[in-house]
C-alpha cells in the first residue's frame, strides 16, 4: 500500500527538526569531547545519541520521499580540538533547558502530523526526550546542582477571585498582590533560561573573531542579564527567592569552537524559544503589570532576532525552508 504524500506541515516540521538536530549534534559532540565528570558524561552521551539518531532517521525519510536533505550543520561547524569552553555543570543545565524546548517542539510536530509513520517518529522522539530530561534532573539532583522552584505555603481552603482588583492591583506599586503559584513558575523558569542565554552569549562572544558577531552576542548577553534582573526583582517583591547559578559556567578560553553560522543560528533558536516562553507566561499571568512586562520584553527579543536574521542573510547563512511553488512564475514559463 502506497503511503500518502507528506503534507506541508510534516515537511516543514521534519525540515526544522533536521536543521536543529544537526546543529545540536555539533554542540553535543563538543560537550562529549570536553566533559570531565563521568556522571554528566553519561547524560551528554545520551543527548548525543538521541540527536544523532533523529538526524539520521529524518534524512532517511527525506531520501525515501525524494525531498532534498537540508545542508544543516556539519563537522566543519565545530572545532573539536578547542579547549574546554563551558563547565560540566553548565552542560547539564544546558541540556535541561534544551530538553524542555525539545519536548515542546516534538509535541507540536506530532500534533500537526497526520501520516502514521511520521506521527510514530515524533512520538518516539518525544518519549526519548522525556527520558533524557528525567535523566538530567536526576543527575543534577544527585550532584546537588539542580535549582528547585520556590516553595510556598499550602492554601488552607479553596478561594475564588473577587472582582477585578486581583487583576489590576499590580499596576499600583504600593498595592501589589503577591504572586500566585502559576506566575511564580513562569518567572522562575524564565530566569533560569536567561541565565543559560547569558552564558551562551558570553562563550560565543569571546571565541569569535568576527566583530559583528561578537557585538551581537554582547547585546544578547545584556538583554538576558536585564531580563534576569527584572524577573528577580519581581520575585523578590513577593519574598520569593530567584534561582542562582552555581559556577561561572564559562571558562577563560578564547579559542574558536563553533562557526559564526552555527552561533548565529543557535541565537535565533534561543530567541524564538524565549518569545514562546514569554507569550505563554503573558497568557498565564493574571497581574496586568506582568502581562505588560512580558509583552514589552517580547518586542525587545523580536527586534533582536530580526537583526540576527539580517546578519545571517548578509553572509548567506540562512537556509531556505521548502515552500509552495510560485504558480504565477510557472504560468509565465
Amino acid at each position: 500500500m502506497n503511503k500518502p504524500n507528506l503534507t506541508a506541515s510534516e515537511i516543514g516540521m521534519l525540515w526544522t527538526q533536521y536543521i536543529q538536530n544537526s546543529m545540536s549534534l555539533q554542540i553535543m559532540n563538543y560537550f562529549y569531547k570536553t566533559v570531565e565528570d563521568s556522571d554528566i558524561c553519561i547524560v551528554v552521551k545520551s543527548a548525543l545519541d538521541l540527536t544523532n539518531n533523529a538526524k539520521k532517521q529524518i534524512a532517511q525519510l527525506f531520501k525515501q520521499e525524494a525531498v532534498p536533505v537540508p545542508d544543516g550543520f556539519t563537522e566543519s561547524d565545530v572545532n573539536l580540538h578547542a579547549p574546554k569552553l563551558f563547565t560540566d555543570h553548565f552542560m547539564l543545565s544546558f541540556i535541561e533547558t534544551m530538553g524542555k524546548a525539545g519536548t515542546v517542539a516534538y509535541s507540536v510536530s506530532q500534533a500537526v502530523s497526520s501520516r502514521k509513520d511520521v506521527r510514530e517518529l515524533f512520538t518516539n522522539y518525544l518519549h526519548n526526550m522525556s527520558t533524557l530530561y528525567n535523566l538530567v534532573v536526576d543527575t543534577a539532583l544527585e550532584k546537588g546542582t539542580y535549582v528547585r522552584p520556590p516553595i510556598i505555603s499550602k492554601p488552607n481552603e479553596v478561594e475564588y477571585i473577587e472582582g477585578k482588583k486581583y487583576l489590576s492591583s499590580g499596576l499600583n506599586p504600593f498595592n501589589k498582590r503577591t504572586l500566585n503559584s502559576i506566575e511564580i513558575s513562569h518567572l522562575f523558569e524564565n530566569t533560569k533560561a536567561n541565565y543559560i542565554g547569558s552564558s551562551i552569549c558570553t562563550g560565543f562572544a569571546q571565541t569569535t573573531d568576527s566583530k559583528e558577531v561578537a557585538a551581537y552576542m554582547k547585546r544578547g548577553k545584556a538583554i538576558s542579564d536585564k531580563h534576569v534582573q527584572l524577573f528577580t526583582e519581581t520575585l523578590s517583591s513577593s519574598d520569593i527567592d530567584a534561582p542562582v547559578t552555581w559556577d561561572n559556567s564559562v571558562t577563560d578560553s578564547t579559542t574558536r569552537v563553533f562557526s559564526d553560522k552555527l552561533m548565529m543560528f543557535f541565537l535565533s533558536v534561543l530567541s524564538a524559544t524565549g518569545q514562546g516562553n514569554y507569550s505563554t507566561a503573558s497568557t498565564a499571568s493574571m497581574r496586568y503589570d506582568l502581562v505588560t512586562d512580558y509583552q514589552r520584553i517580547s518586542l525587545e527579543i523580536a527586534l533582536f532576532a530580526k537583526d540576527g536574521v539580517d546578519i545571517m542573510l548578509k553572509h548567506g547563512w540562512l537556509e531556505e525552508p521548502p515552500q509552495a511553488p510560485n504558480r504565477k512564475e510557472l504560468m509565465k514559463k
